[in-house]
């Protein structure tokens, strides 16, 4: 779709998410980077990777191109192999037909585009493909970890060496907090190539603005609800609450597959049912909105990389309480821009809640203080960190 130009640098981006077909938190971090990159004048080209359940699916069938705010968007759709139906050998494993399928997807684009860098999101397993490709073809790589990429799969025993091979094909680690690199160093040694580059947000125009306080206190939480979220952590803590308190708690998102049943379980052991609120993944040109009709915004994961709804929730000015998780504690100043409370901790969340319920005034506080709060996270500071990587990895300068 595009002709070389031997003064501009071309960038494959690679992701297992991107906009419009996504909207958490991965897909906007994606998003913002390639758009960073595309102003500092680089021509920018994204590997957005899916996974069909067709086992037919050629390569030659399985790519669809468009052009996005002068992005190049490259679908790539693979297949699994079938192995139903017969005896499983030794040599049979369910995904090696994708992965393989998407090495070699990759590399059919590298063979049209000729990319100057490539920069993976996610390490598995696209950080591992990636980095097997950039380092055959003699092109330099980096692959951004963020979150259950490193806090998840490399606890996997399956999972770990293509975790580390992604690490150590990299020439630099990009993490989203200084958590999720330390406990990439701890994996393989990184810290040497190691950068870590936060989030960013956009300060709203519109800000928070208190509710009537004999008003029901709706409370608030959003994401794409997997074990990672603690999702069960605030169903104990607000059926505590709602023993001396009219609450609601207000859900928008996505429920994994994988926790219906823990999801099921904890409302019924929880008993709050009657007061949840479950709506699907709002647009996200409508979450302020979203955000304008509660009192409080609570993170209570057990996991984080840098969380970009904490981020718009807190730049909305809307007083929230967070676990001290990933980028929580760069992000929040506990007790002044937030309340930070020990993650996998229920009875934290409720007296923390409490706290905002009873003192409305401290909620003022944290509000106009997390809005001032997130201006240190602008787009700006985003693209600087980005151009100084780019600059030293494709002209060997440091800016």
């Amino acid at each position: 779709m595009s002709q070389k130009k031997t003064d501009i640098a071309k960038i494959c981006i690679v992701t297992p998410e991107y906009p419009p077909d996504q909207w958490g938190g991965l897909a906007l971090t994606v998003e913002r980077a390639a758009c960073h990159i595309r102003d500092m004048g680089m021509e920018v080209h994204v590997a957005h990777f899916t996974i069909t359940d067709d086992p037919l699916l050629l390569l030659d069938e399985g790519r669809q191109d468009d052009i996005i705010d002068g992005i190049i968007v490259h679908r790539l759709s693979v297949g699994k192999e079938d192995l139903s139906g017969r005896p499983l050998t030794i040599w049979d494993c369910p995904h090696t037909r994708t992965f393989k399928m998407m090495y070699q997807s990759l590399e059919l684009l590298h063979d049209a585009e000729s990319f100057d860098l490539f920069h993976s999101f996610f390490l598995y397993p696209l950080g591992y493909i990636t980095g097997l490709l950039a380092r055959k073809a003699g092109r330099p790589s980096i692959v951004t970890i963020v979150g259950n990429d490193v806090k998840k799969y490399i606890f996997s025993p399956e999972k770990v060496a293509m975790c580390r091979s992604g690490l150590e094909n990299a020439d630099r680690v990009v993490a989203l907090s200084r958590d999720l690199l330390d406990t990439a160093d701890a994996l393989t040694q990184v810290k040497d190539k190691g950068r870590v580059i936060f989030n960013s947000v956009e300060i709203p125009a519109e800000s928070w603005k208190t509710r009537d306080k004999n008003r029901v206190c709706r409370i608030g939480c959003a994401g794409i609800f997997k074990y990672a979220k603690g999702l069960p952590y605030l169903f104990k803590a607000i059926a505590r609450l709602r023993r001396q308190h009219d609450i609601v708690l207000e859900l928008t998102g996505t429920l994994r597959a994988s926790e219906e049943q823990t999801y099921k379980t904890m409302l019924e052991k929880t008993g709050i049912e009657d007061i949840l609120l479950f709506s699907p993944a709002i647009p996200h040109d409508r979450i302020t909105e979203w955000l304008s009709g509660l009192d409080a915004f609570v993170l209570p994961s057990v996991s984080e990389g840098c969380p970009n709804i904490l981020m718009e929730a807190m730049a909305f000015g809307l007083p929230c309480v967070a676990a001290r998780v990933g980028a929580v504690e760069d992000l929040m100043e506990d007790g002044v821009s937030g309340l930070i409370v020990p993650w996998g901790n229920s009875h934290a969340v409720a007296h923390a809640l409490e706290r905002l319920i009873m003192l409305p005034d401290k909620g003022l506080s944290i509000s106009a203080a997390a809005r001032e709060r997130m201006k240190e996270f602008s787009g700006e500071r985003e693209r600087k960190a980005l151009e100084k990587l780019y600059s030293e990895l494709l002209f060997g300068k440091k800016v």
